[in-house]
C-alpha cells in the first residue's frame, strides 16, 4: 500500500472529538472531513508535516541505501503498518494544526487544545516509528575497520 493513500476519515477526527465537532457537517467546497468548506487544505499540511517527520527520524534507512528513496521508505512504513499508528498520527497531527489555526492568545481553548496535541503527536511520533521501523529491513551498516599502531 501507498504512503500517498494515507488519509483520515471523519470518524477518525470523531473518537478524539466526537463532541467538539458534533453537528458538523458541511458538504460544499473541497471538504474531506466535513468539517469546513476547506478541510483538505489543513489535511494535506498534516499528511505533509508527517511525512518530513517521518523521513527525518528514519533518515539512516535512506542514508545507508536500505531503500532507494524516500518514497520506497515511505511505502515500506505504510506496508508495515497493520495497525494504523499512522492514521493515529495524523489525527493528531491534524487537530493540532485545526486547533492552532484559532489559538489567539495563551490562555484561549483552541491554544489549550493544539498544545495537547502537539504533545500526544510528539510522544506518539517517536514510540510508533520506533515500533514500525523494527518490522522494516534492517539498515545496512559497514563494519568499522580499526587500525592499530604499535607505537
Amino acid at each position: 500500500m501507498a504512503f500517498s493513500d494515507l488519509t483520515l476519515t471523519r470518524n477518525n477526527i470523531d473518537a478524539l472529538e466526537e463532541l467538539t465537532f458534533k453537528g458538523v457537517n458541511v458538504t460544499t467546497g473541497s471538504t474531506t472531513l466535513n468539517l469546513s468548506e476547506k478541510d483538505n487544505l489543513i489535511l494535506g499540511k498534516a499528511i505533509k508535516l508527517l511525512k518530513t517527520d517521518i523521513l527525518e527520524n528514519l533518515r539512516e534507512f535512506i542514508n545507508d541505501t536500505t531503500y532507494s528513496t524516500e518514497t520506497a521508505l515511505l511505502d515500506a512504513i505504510h506496508t508495515a503498518d497493520s495497525e494504523e499508528l499512522l492514521v493515529d498520527l495524523l489525527s493528531y497531527k491534524f487537530l493540532e494544526l485545526w486547533f492552532a489555526q484559532d489559538a489567539t492568545h495563551r490562555e484561549s481553548y483552541s491554544y489549550e487544545k493544539a498544545r495537547k496535541y502537539y504533545a500526544m503527536y510528539n510522544q506518539y511520533l517517536t514510540a510508533n516509528l520506533r515500533r514500525l521501523s523494527g518490522l522494516l529491513a534492517k539498515p545496512k551498516t559497514t563494519p568499522r575497520v580499526r587500525f592499530m599502531s604499535l607505537y
